[in-house]
């Protein structure tokens, strides 16, 4: 690819050159919005690779030096992976630490931020749950990438496989501190739409279906959050849509059992579900899920229509069960969202 490609963007790079940090600190004078975002994605990616990098650092201590996988050429590939890894993740939704910054330089310095731009969708989430949320999901996606490399490796390396153990620890730890303010188990419909109403609302926009029927949906699929699917131990997958572990899914899962219906038959089977780190997670996966898979493209175009999106959304099987779609809208219709804050995307 040639590098005074006009469709790849200035943003798409980290700023350690000297004439990529000219035009942005050119930008930055005329107090551009704009660049404020900029600064505020590249910090988030230096923070990104600094993480990543401390955990592979922190892994290497007890790699064997002579081991060809963990060679210098390898470590730079790795770390050229990582950067790239970590330029996707800020040009699409990130950790959220983007949109504190700018949410609060844009205050002290008086710049103003279009609405859209803003992270006014979380108005009840104050600076320090943000940052803690931030942190705990960059934390995650760093132990996720450097764990997933060593999945494989053999028991009888103790030094080794107490680190992983380590790691893993470490790795539930966030998961917990990602969700400190959400119920591992919901103790009734009321509470599962209390709480997961603000996701839902701040996702819904990018499908432009109304919140409602996202958590009618995730309610069909985990009882109300009563059952979610969970790992051996008990740890929560945080899947809200059960959506499964297929040969393109990279990250971690857990098997639970499942029942599917073939040829208007209902059969159990063992399954492996996505497990992710937050529901904030599991509901961005949902709509990744459904805007990258061309058979979801009719169910998105009619999204405003809530049963016409579920019948389609069936239709492209999504589910296997017949009376899917009807099920949803049932609930959908019921009257536990009566009692919720309104929503603020009608459908």
């Amino acid at each position: 690819m040639s590098i005074d490609n006009p469709n790849v963007s200035q943003n798409s790079k980290l700023y350690s050159d000297l004439t990529s940090l000219q035009k942005l600190k050119t930008q930055a004078r005329n107090n551009s919005p704009e660049a404020l975002r900029e600064v505020a994605k590249q910090f988030e990616q230096i923070f990104l690779n600094q993480m990543l990098k401390s955990m592979r650092d922190a892994n290497d201590s007890f790699s064997d030096p002579d081991n060809v996988f963990t060679g210098g050429d390898v470590r730079f590939y790795q770390d050229m992976m990582d950067q790239q890894m970590t330029m996707n993740m800020v040009e699409g939704r990130g950790i959220g630490l983007t949109d504190i910054l700018v949410r609060q330089l844009s205050n002290q310095l008086k710049i103003a931020v279009n609405k859209e731009d803003d992270s006014g969708k979380d108005q009840q989430l104050n600076t320090e749950d943000w940052l803690r949320r931030a942190y705990g999901n960059g934390a995650n996606l760093a132990a996720s990438a450097v764990l997933g490399e060593y999945q494989g490796v053999s028991n009888n390396d103790l030094a080794l496989q107490k680190s992983i153990n380590e790691l893993k620890q470490l790795k539930n730890n966030l998961y917990n501190e990602a969700n400190t303010d959400m119920p591992d188990r919901f103790a009734s419909p009321q509470e599962f739409v209390d709480k997961l109403m603000p996701l839902a609302e701040k996702i819904a926009t990018e499908l432009g279906v109304n919140p409602k029927v996202l958590l009618a949906q995730a309610a069909l699929e985990t009882g109300w959050g009563k059952h979610m699917v969970r790992g051996n131990a008990g740890e929560n997958s945080f899947n809200l849509f059960n959506i499964k572990a297929g040969r393109s899914w990279g990250g971690e899962f857990k098997a639970a059992n499942t029942l599917e219906f073939k040829d208007g038959v209902m059969a159990r089977e063992v399954a492996k579900f996505r497990a992710y780190a937050s529901y904030e997670e599991s509901f961005e996966d949902y709509v990744n899920l459904l805007k990258n898979s061309p058979r979801y493209k009719e169910a998105i175009e009619n999204a405003a229509d809530p049963h016409k999106y579920l019948k389609l959304l069936q239709k492209a099987g999504y589910a296997t069960d017949p009376k899917y779609a009807d099920k949803i809208s049932s609930i959908y219709n019921s009257n536990v969202f009566e009692n919720s804050a309104k929503p603020t995307n009608e459908g």
